[in-house]
């Protein structure tokens, strides 16, 4: 059973962290002692580590209750990370008769509702986040079947005709299917592909003045510009390379052998939601006979395409902190392969990393305010940071895709 519960806050509450939390923790300890994940609308990327973490739970104890707690800040929409959560559990709970309820808060300032999550993790035994999730769901990940979603409900979704995702996902195949035939001509055979994911999410902009979230991971459009070419250079067999998203100049777009699928989901007319969103690759590896590897900067992103049973490499840091090298660990696996790299591809993100290697509290997962920005963005000036990849960096991503298509 899917239930859904909104949490209201009255005037007087609304504006007093106490109140806040007060309000949480009674619906917490309502639930007690069955878990609820609690997740902010800024933590989209984190959904696919809470899912798989609920996956177990209901194959371990399917009768025993589990929630999630959606708590909804000011300039961070929670529509489609909604969408997604009824998308992916409620046919979960219809095939194992799981209790599940989704609770979600009114739209409040995002400090507000940290400080309530940080209060939450602190007094409530059953809080998790995602953090909890990650590790709870390590050995389900860790045993999934190359090539197969997480549940093999999702392939019910993505791959039957009477779907309206199938319809969804079938029609952004034939939109692009011209194009693609006039540059690349008909297949012949399985052959090879590289979806080559930008990421410009974190990087400070006019529209949003502070960034997102951890913007030293965000890629570069000369470090993309690398990559194609590196890729296709030493690794010919790949009949092309799929940009996705932003992040991408026109020189590269050019290249004979790039084609652009650009933000493909705009094309979608039922599915919202960065989740379902991929599960287009699932259905395109699924009806079409391509070996695809799909590769980007670390990322939620390419956690999701990972349990959506897509080939991965991830670009990661060697500087990354423990705590995170612990959490990529436990879910790496065959398919799901991180790349530490010596140097990131934008000049903020190596001010941000070495900044860091002088002091770990310089920064800590976004910009604090526009001042903090201005520093970070002179001290890449200073030192003469530019935006690529160094040589040995690049040589072990390419070595990385070449393994995961098997040469």
């Amino acid at each position: 059973m899917f239930n859904t519960c909104l949490i209201r806050f009255a005037v007087n509450q609304s504006n007093d962290n106490n109140e806040i939390a007060k309000e949480l923790q009674t619906t917490l300890r309502r639930e007690a002692p069955a878990p609820v994940f609690v997740i902010g609308s800024w933590q989209t990327g984190d959904f696919c580590h809470i899912y798989a973490a609920i996956v177990r739970h209901f194959s371990e104890t399917p009768h025993s209750p589990c929630s999630i707690l959606v708590l909804c800040a000011e300039g961070f929409s929670a529509r489609f990370l909604l969408a997604d959560i009824e998308f992916a559990i409620k046919p979960l709970c219809d095939s194992v008769g799981g209790h599940f309820t989704l609770y979600h808060t009114d739209v409040l300032s995002k400090n507000r509702l940290i400080e309530a999550m940080g209060r939450l993790m602190r007094t409530e035994r059953n809080a998790k986040e995602p953090f909890d999730a990650t590790f709870l769901a390590s050995d389900l990940v860790k045993g999934m079947r190359a090539g197969q979603p997480l549940t093999p409900i999702w392939a019910a979704v993505t791959r039957k005709a009477e779907s309206s995702h199938y319809r969804d996902y079938s029609g952004v195949c034939a939109s692009f299917m011209e194009e693609y035939v006039q540059k690349f001509g008909l297949s012949s055979g399985r052959e090879r592909f590289v979806c080559l994911w930008g990421r410009t999410s974190g990087m400070p902009t006019e529209a949003r003045k502070l960034g997102g979230a951890n913007p030293q991971y965000d890629s570069s459009e000369d470090g993309n510009q690398q990559l194609c070419l590196a890729l296709k250079y030493n690794i010919p067999a790949i009949k092309a390379i799929f940009t996705v998203g932003d992040g991408f100049n026109d020189a590269t777009r050019r290249l004979p052998h790039v084609f652009d699928l650009g933000e493909f989901w705009r094309r979608m007319q039922v599915v919202k939601g960065r989740f379902q969103e991929n599960g287009f690759f699932d259905y395109m590896t699924a009806f079409f006979d391509c070996d695809v590897v799909h590769l980007g900067m670390k990322s939620g992103g390419m956690d999701s395409l990972g349990v959506w049973g897509q080939k991965v490499v991830f670009i990661d840091s060697v500087r990354s902190p423990a705590i995170t090298a612990s959490r990529v660990r436990a879910w790496e696996t065959p398919s799901i392969v991180p790349v530490p790299i010596g140097a990131m591809p934008t000049s903020l993100g190596k001010a941000i990393e070495s900044a860091r290697e002088e002091d770990p509290k310089s920064f800590k997962t976004t910009f604090a305010s526009a001042k903090k920005v201005t520093e970070m963005r002179d001290r890449a000036a200073r030192a003469g940071h530019d935006n690529l990849f160094e040589n040995d960096d690049l040589a072990a991503i390419v070595a990385a895709v070449r393994k995961m298509f098997g040469n």
